[in-house]
Formats: C-alpha cells, sequence, structure tokens
C-alpha cells in the first residue's frame, strides 16, 4: 500500500545553499543618495497629507509606508516594485512624464534599482518589515513566483522567485501549507512535479519529487505533511503522498479513487481527506492503521468536490463543489461515515473553503462567477454574497488569525466562453505593458463584509496560507 520516496537535493537547491553574497563592485547605496533623487523629481506631488495617491516620499518612513493602495517598494525585488515599474514602464510615461514632469534619467533609476534590490534600506541599514510576524504567502502560479504579504498593513513585503532558484516558469507553484509557527512553508510544483521547503527567511532548504502534486494539508498533530494530485493532471496516480517535513522524504499510500484531489487533515490527525475530481466518492484515511473508508455522494451527475475545510473545533468539515455549485457540510463525529448531513447552494463553482477563527463562518469564491459566499454555519444559511473590483475567479482562500479579514486570491483569467461572468476581469491601476492579466489578493473587512484593500499581485492567484506567530 505504501511506496517510499527519498528526498531530493538537486542542483537548484544546492545553489541557494552554496552560493555566498553578489559580488558588488562598487559600495551599497545609502537611502540618502535616493532621498536626493526623489527630492529632486518626486516630492513636487509626494509629500503632505494631500499626497499624490496618499504616497508620501520625503523621508524613508513614508516610502515603505506606501501609498493607500499598498506597497511603494519590495525588499530585495526592484523589478516588482511599483515605484520602479512606474519610472521605468508605464505605457505612456515613464512616470511622472505623463504629467508633463521630467522623468528620471537611467542613472537615477538604476540607483533607486540597486537600493531596493539591496534590501532597500533605511539611513541605519533597516530593512523594512524585517520583523514581521503575520505572514500571508499568497502564491503566483503564472510567473512560479510566491508574494510574501504582511497582514497587518495588507501590503506585499517579499517576492519569492522560484526561476531565480533555477526552476522553469512553467513550474506553476500551486498551493502552500505553513508550520502553525511560521518556522517553515511548503509550496506545491505542479510542472515542477515537486514540493519545496523554505524556511521563515524564504531560503529554499528542501524538496522533494511528487508526480502532480496540489493541495497540501499540514497536519498539525505529527511530522506529516500530505499532498494530493493536481486538477491539471488527467490521470494522476490514485494515490497521496505523506511526506515527512523534517527531512523532507516520502511515502505514497493508496486510496483507490482517480484524480484525488481535495485534501483535508482531522484536528486530531488521525483521519485525512481526499475526494476524487472524476467521481463521487470521498476518501477516508487512518495514516497509522493504513487503512481507507469509502463514502459516495448522492447524485446522478459529478460533483466534482474542489477542497475541504475543517472547522477550528474539529467537529464540521465543508466541502466545495464545482460543478453542482454547493457547500457540502460534513459531521466528523460520525466517522468514517462521511455522507453529508447538509448540502447549502452557493454561486457557482465555488472554490477553496475557510473558516473564520470562531468557527461561525465560512467564507469561499465562486470562480466562475467572481463572487465570494459567507456562510453562516450556525443557520445553515448563506449570509452574504460579496461582489465588486478585483474579484475575478477567485480560487485560494484565508483568514488572519484574528478573524478581522478574509483574503481571496484571483486567477484573473480570461473566463471560459459562454460564462456570464466572462467579460469581468480585474484591470489593473496602472497600464505597465505586460500586467493585463494580474492576479490579486482581495482584503475584506468580516465586520462589515466590505472589500478594504486589492492586493495586486504576479500572475494567476492561486494557493494562500498564513504564519501566525514566530519561531
Amino acid at each position: 500500500m505504501m511506496k517510499a520516496h527519498n528526498a531530493v537535493f538537486g542542483i537548484p537547491l544546492l545553489m541557494v545553499l552554496l552560493a555566498g553574497p553578489a559580488d558588488r563592485s562598487s559600495a551599497p547605496v545609502s537611502y540618502a543618495e535616493v532621498q536626493r533623487v526623489l527630492d529632486a523629481k518626486c516630492t513636487r506631488c509626494h509629500v503632505g497629507p494631500d499626497a499624490a495617491e496618499g504616497l508620501r516620499l520625503d523621508s524613508w518612513e513614508s516610502v515603505i509606508s506606501g501609498s493607500r493602495h499598498g506597497e511603494a517598494v519590495i525588499a530585495f525585488d526592484a523589478d516588482n516594485s511599483l515605484m520602479f515599474e512606474l519610472v521605468t514602464k508605464l505605457v505612456g510615461g515613464p512616470h511622472p512624464t505623463e504629467l508633463e514632469s521630467e522623468a528620471l534619467t537611467e542613472d537615477e533609476a538604476e540607483l533607486l534599482r540597486e537600493w531596493i534590490d539591496e534590501g532597500a534600506p533605511g539611513d541605519s541599514g533597516q530593512i523594512p518589515f524585517a520583523e514581521a510576524d503575520q505572514l500571508l504567502y499568497a502564491v503566483d502560479q503564472g510567473e512560479a513566483k510566491v508574494s510574501v504579504i504582511d497582514m497587518e498593513t495588507n501590503m506585499v513585503i517579499r517576492t519569492v522567485d522560484l526561476q531565480a532558484l533555477g526552476f522553469p516558469a512553467f513550474a506553476l507553484p500551486h498551493h502552500v501549507a505553513v508550520e502553525p509557527d511560521g518556522s517553515y512553508w511548503y509550496v506545491s510544483l505542479i510542472a515542477g512535479n515537486a514540493v519545496l521547503k523554505f524556511d521563515r527567511e524564504n531560503r529554499l532548504v528542501g524538496r522533494i519529487d511528487v508526480e502532480w502534486p496540489g493541495l497540501l494539508a499540514l497536519d498539525p498533530t505529527s511530522d506529516r505533511l500530505y499532498v494530493a494530485r493536481s486538477m491539471a493532471s488527467v490521470n494522476p496516480p490514485h494515490r497521496i503522498g505523506i511526506i515527512r517535513r523534517t527531512d523532507m522524504t516520502m511515502e505514497e499510500m493508496d486510496v483507490f479513487i482517480p484524480r484525488p484531489h481535495a485534501l483535508a487533515v482531522a484536528r486530531d490527525g488521525r483521519s485525512v481527506f481526499t475526494a476524487s475530481l472524476s467521481v463521487n466518492d470521498i476518501a477516508v484515511v487512518n495514516p497509522e492503521q493504513e487503512t481507507v473508508e469509502m463514502t459516495t455522494l448522492a447524485g446522478d451527475r459529478p460533483h466534482v468536490v474542489i477542497n475541504f475545510a475543517v472547522s477550528p473545533d474539529g467537529r464540521w468539515m465543508v466541502g466545495t463543489t464545482e460543478l453542482t455549485s454547493q457547500l457540502f457540510v460534513f459531521d466528523l463525529d460520525r466517522l468514517p461515515d462521511l455522507t453529508p448531513v447538509d448540502a447549502i447552494d452557493v454561486k457557482t463553482a465555488p472554490w477553496h473553503p475557510v473558516f473564520t477563527p470562531d468557527g461561525r463562518w465560512v467564507y469561499v469564491g465562486n470562480n466562475w462567477d467572481n463572487s465570494v459566499t459567507v456562510v453562516d454555519m450556525e443557520t445553515r444559511e448563506v449570509a452574504a454574497v460579496i461582489e465588486g473590483n478585483g474579484i475575478a475567479q477567485p480560487h485560494g482562500s484565508a483568514v488572519s488569525p484574528d478573524g478581522r479579514y478574509a483574503y481571496i486570491a484571483s486567477r484573473n483569467l480570461k473566463m471560459p466562453e459562454g460564462h456570464t461572468k466572462s467579460a469581468h476581469v480585474y484591470k489593473p491601476r496602472y497600464d505597465l505593458g505586460d500586467n493585463a492579466h494580474i492576479g490579486t489578493v482581495i482584503v475584506i473587512d468580516t465586520s462589515t463584509r466590505t472589500i478594504v484593500r486589492i492586493i495586486e499581485i504576479e500572475d494567476y492567484g492561486s494557493g494562500l496560507g498564513t504564519a501566525t506567530r514566530r519561531q
């Protein structure tokens, strides 16, 4: 029943572990040099309480605080920092020439690039958000990147570029799982056929080969990380992977269903749940006893279960169905029987569900409807449907540890022909020539159920995962 694998430490990982600091022929850029450029070219508009777009550029602190829309710079990543993009890539620009003001010279733009790529340090060498401890990891599937978001400010503070680590642009990172203490995080690469392990400083520290990996689920009671198969694979193995997180070795366990995709772990770690994309079967796996119990969902056509979420108290589990557009409710006290105790109609093609920390509410994005459904788990009714700019093929979901914010990642791809919301796509705030299908993470205030920020990430936002406290 079990098939063992060894961890793979290939060239990309060795490069990360062995490479030293990059050679530089010149001294690091001081912030004083950067401020002189900003004073000469930018602070005419970006200063004081009425600063353009709410972005002040008169001090390091104000630059790092960003604008009313989000971050201006991402430390160590000039190419994806909006400030640098606007002065080098803006269509009709570069900024501020579209306002009939003098543009930055090539030397000034290069100075800005070097400063950001060195970490955007302040006068004393301080690196922005080095101590951030409420982190949201957002996978950029179309760009082979992961955006790291600070949940206190709701700004992107780091970018993990998998291509820079030696992985191809088409590696298709998909889902993410995070250790409870935030010490490590893991990402699946669909086309890269691997699961990667990073530490809190975003250094690649482990890798295991996995055929067509998709969703990840971390067991909080043991050293296990479970991995199911991607929807992109037509005929993957009828097995799930069981990764030992400490040494990144893996065994595979037969689950006897085709295309196992949805994935969740019971709070006590004794049961693992996966469902088929092809047939209406759910497998309940006991990893200790190596047994599998089956439940077949009623229905005369495939439901296509996308994913599961388990309530904080461990009593309830919900599952979303792409083709029948329902949220199934399961009572885990009835295990191993997983016959749904309720089915709640939601909008078209619900994707990844998430519980709020109190267990009262479930948020789920509706992939083919460009909306988010909020379900009241006490009444088992739809409490709200949220629509608005920034929701464009919603995919992953997460909630902040304090329950204040719900986060929904969006793909923002062209909708399939015939769907009623096919024309509803997010248009980025600035045209940079190559960002028409930029992904988003919308921030929903759970008290008002309104969108309070649209975080622009890279192409195709998919999985989300949170780190709640420091090691």
